[in-house]
């Protein structure tokens, strides 16, 4: 599910400030963050609980955030979000028992809001 954010930024504008200061956030949030530059853009990989049991019974969050700068315009797509595990708990819990399927609700709603969460964030840290 991509999804694309545009906010608007002034011309002292640290894109590499901005991106530290999210790293750092969603890091003390528990996540692995990892990040590659690529001329002016940068990709950043939010991951947590993405391998062992919580990935499989959907509660594994991932996605990947593109920021660029545009015509004074900071541009986020968020890409390649985590839903291999939501998936397979949905199926087994529908076909099985109860719980992994109410495990895999809640980690779809939490990779749902996720874009928004660190869309919201970026929005905050480009305005300061």
């Amino acid at each position: 599910m991509a999804d694309t954010k545009t906010f608007p930024i002034g011309p002292n504008f640290n894109m590499n400030e901005m991106v530290a200061k999210l790293t750092q956030l969603y890091q003390s949030k528990g996540f692995q963050v990892s990040q590659i530059q690529i001329g002016t853009s940068v990709t950043l990989t939010f991951d947590k609980d993405t391998d062992g049991i919580k990935k499989f019974v959907g509660l594994g969050l991932g996605i990947k955030a593109n920021i660029s700068i545009n015509n004074n315009a900071l541009i986020v797509n968020f890409s390649d979000a985590e839903w291999t595990g939501k998936i397979i708990g949905l199926a087994v819990g529908w076909v099985l028992c109860l719980i992994p399927f109410l495990l895999a609700c809640y980690g779809a709603v939490q990779q749902s809001d996720l874009p928004k969460k660190i869309g919201n964030d970026i929005q905050m840290l480009a305005a300061s």
